[in-house]
């Protein structure tokens, strides 16, 4: 029969073993995960600013400058994916790729995750911006502001209609 104290340090062994295995795992993951978690939230900074930017140039916009649960449930789901990528990134790396090759799952997953939230701030900032790099940077970017206001951008821009110049005409003529 085993003793309570056998047990006990078989136990603990275990643990011990699947906490470094565990470790050793994630430890080459963390630098590109908190370099990820970096841009993710500096595009959750940016995407804040643009909303103070909607609500200073329109107050009727509503709840577009109050953080919500969503967007916060929203961060986090994408902090999860991040490192659930570059978790498997690195496991493709440990047993896919050969340990010579000079390509890295793991750093090519990371590039993406900081291309795509570098990409959104750009968008962030060129959004509800009056600056001429940001107009001309819009003809690439989308504007985020319709998703702020609630409104379809296109409608604000779009020229009146040679039918709506006549009306207005006619009404001022009288």
């Amino acid at each position: 029969m085993i003793s309570l104290a056998t047990l006990s340090d078989r136990l603990r062994a275990l643990t011990s073993l699947t906490c470094a295995g565990i470790t050793s795992f994630i430890g080459p993951v963390l630098p590109y995960g908190i370099l990820c978690t970096s841009m993710i939230i500096a595009d959750l900074v940016s995407a804040r600013m643009l909303a103070s930017r909607v609500r200073r140039r329109n107050p009727m916009s509503g709840d577009a400058s109050k953080f919500s649960s969503r967007r916060l449930g929203v961060t986090l789901v994408t902090l999860a994916k991040t490192y659930a990528l570059l978790l498997l990134s690195h496991g493709v790396d440990c047993v896919i790729v050969e340990a010579d090759s000079s390509f890295s799952m793991m750093r090519f997953s990371a590039a993406l995750i900081c291309f795509w939230q570098l990409w959104s701030i750009l968008e962030n900032e060129a959004s509800a911006n009056d600056a001429t790099w940001a107009r001309i940077s819009r003809k690439i970017l989308i504007d985020k502001t319709e998703r702020h206001l609630g409104i379809d951008l296109s409608d604000l821009t779009r020229p009146a209609s040679t039918a709506d110049r006549t009306h207005t005409s006619n009404n001022t003529e009288t």
